[in-house]
């Protein structure tokens, strides 16, 4: 297989865009992904398009506004790991030197009737069985290791600090330890805080062979070193987690071990999965992702920054363009361009890491 870069993104805040039409949303991204590239449309040889809710054939829709000139298209829908799943699509086409140059969207509007907004709890009496899921979720988790409902919160304080120093994010304000504890309660231990938002939103990235990066003259690219999809096991089988057999797959492909990460963009819908995904990942030992982030080890100047955007957290969940988020920040990061969230040495090594609902989990591996 060729090597594969990364070589432009781009991204529309997410948010709550009521008034912003879904091709509103892609051109902001697709233009700052072209610019960011150096590249004309009549460029890009493939398309991929992860999507929840817009229907058939919405890249095709997309695409063609921008002109009809031949270019193969796809569309994906994995739940939350649509834009992750159409991301890796075009790095496969382009690793199998199928097409030189590909492009991913990911796009979508708020699911009215398939997602129940946490961050607006008076529109249901009760809280969904995903709500009620992750609150199991992170009872167990106490109750077994001892993670505190102080840690469950700092996930939440820290992400929404790294959102508001991201112009992208639809949450832009920082909240205190307080103001999680005293959010509206969803389900004990999880507050509204705790709990992410569905949004609107696109975000788009486009991938070169090695050869079209020299040609274009491409500085700074970032590479993808590795790309592994995995589902869940039959638990009457298999007691394995999916991240983590995900993960150990990933770093055997890229040929690094989790302390060589700099950067890891995860799957944080509801606080307890940020310290457990980083349980999973091997970035400490099982049962200490609380005392991770306690000890200041995931903050942006930290040891190993998770969620340096803000995450699902506080960036915004718009479902299609999520996974594709992760990735502009990884390339932001990596090429010292996030601004004021910067990480202080620009990572070698990234990580993103995504969960679809219905059991399938993506992992890739970037280097520079």
């Amino acid at each position: 297989m060729r090597k594969v870069a990364v070589i432009g993104v781009g991204l529309h805040r997410y948010g709550k865009w009521d008034n912003i039409t879904s091709y509103s949303l892609a051109k902001e991204a697709i233009d700052g992904a072209l610019e960011t590239a150096g590249l004309e449309w009549n460029q890009i040889q493939s398309g991929w398009c992860g999507h929840t809710g817009l229907g058939i054939t919405a890249g095709a829709r997309i695409f063609m506004r921008y002109g009809k000139t031949g270019l193969s298209i796809t569309n994906v829908e994995n739940a939350s790991a649509s834009g992750s799943y159409a991301f890796r699509g075009a790095y496969l086409e382009v690793a199998l030197g199928e097409f030189d140059i590909a492009l991913a969207l990911g796009i979508d509007k708020r699911h009215k009737s398939l997602f129940k907004n946490p961050r607006n709890p008076n529109k249901f009496r009760r809280p969904s069985p995903i709500i009620q899921k992750f609150a199991q979720d992170a009872r167990k988790h106490m109750e077994k290791y001892g993670t505190t409902v102080d840690q469950l919160a700092m996930v939440s304080v820290k992400n929404h600090y790294n959102g508001s120093l991201n112009p992208y994010a639809q949450f832009q304000e920082e909240i205190t330890i307080e103001d999680v504890h005293n959010a509206p309660m969803m389900d004990n231990p999880l507050t509204i805080l705790h709990c992410t938002s569905t949004s609107d939103g696109a975000a788009a990235c486009i991938l070169a062979s090695e050869d079209m990066v020299k040609k274009l003259g491409i500085s700074k690219p970032v590479w993808i070193s590795a790309s592994v999809s995995k589902s869940e096991f039959d638990p009457k089988q298999d007691s394995r987690d999916i991240t983590a057999v995900t993960a150990r797959e990933a770093y055997k492909k890229a040929g690094i071990e989790p302390s060589d990460l700099g950067l890891v963009e995860l799957h944080d819908a509801f606080t307890i999965e940020e310290i457990s995904v980083s349980e999973l990942l091997g970035l400490c030992p099982i049962g200490e992702g609380g005392k991770l982030l306690e000890e200041g080890a995931t903050a942006i100047n930290g040891r190993i920054p998770i969620n340096t955007s803000g995450g699902l957290l506080a960036m915004g969940h718009p479902i299609g363009p999520t996974g594709i988020g992760q990735v502009s920040e990884v390339y932001w990061q990596m090429r010292g361009e996030a601004g004021k969230r910067q990480i202080p040495n620009p990572p070698k090594y990234a990580l993103t890491q995504m969960i679809g609902f219905g059991g399938t989990c993506l992992i890739h591996i970037f280097s520079r």
